[in-house]
């Protein structure tokens, strides 16, 4: 990957997602919904053209950091999501169980 390259990442609340950009063009977002006053991840979806390059792991990370910049705690039913948290710890201490009202639940977004 190219460290040139200006990676942002973006959260639309309006849409509950957050857009991940690099070098200004749409790359992929990460919905989630608010349970409970939880952050639950709920898909991931990357462009064609940047997959395989480790940004949907970037924009998680992001995404994640900014929940828990705002005291938050996260969950995922999203399945990207859900792998990523057993790989990367950085962020275990904002991770919590799913919400009682989705737990076992996987839910997706109309995008």
């Amino acid at each position: 990957m190219d460290m040139e390259r200006e990676i942002e990442v973006t959260e639309r609340s309006e849409r509950n997602r957050y857009d991940l950009t690099v070098d200004g063009e749409f790359a992929g977002i990460v919905a989630y919904d608010v349970v409970g006053g939880v952050t639950v991840f709920t898909h991931t979806v990357m462009q064609d053209a940047f997959d395989g390059q480790g940004l949907a792991s970037i924009m998680v990370d992001r995404a994640i950091a900014d929940v828990a910049a705002r005291g938050g705690t996260v969950a995922a039913t999203c399945p990207f999501v859900r792998h990523w948290l057993t790989k990367n710890h950085q962020h275990d201490a904002v991770v919590v169980p799913l919400p009682g009202a989705i737990a076992g639940a996987r839910l997706l977004e109309d995008l």
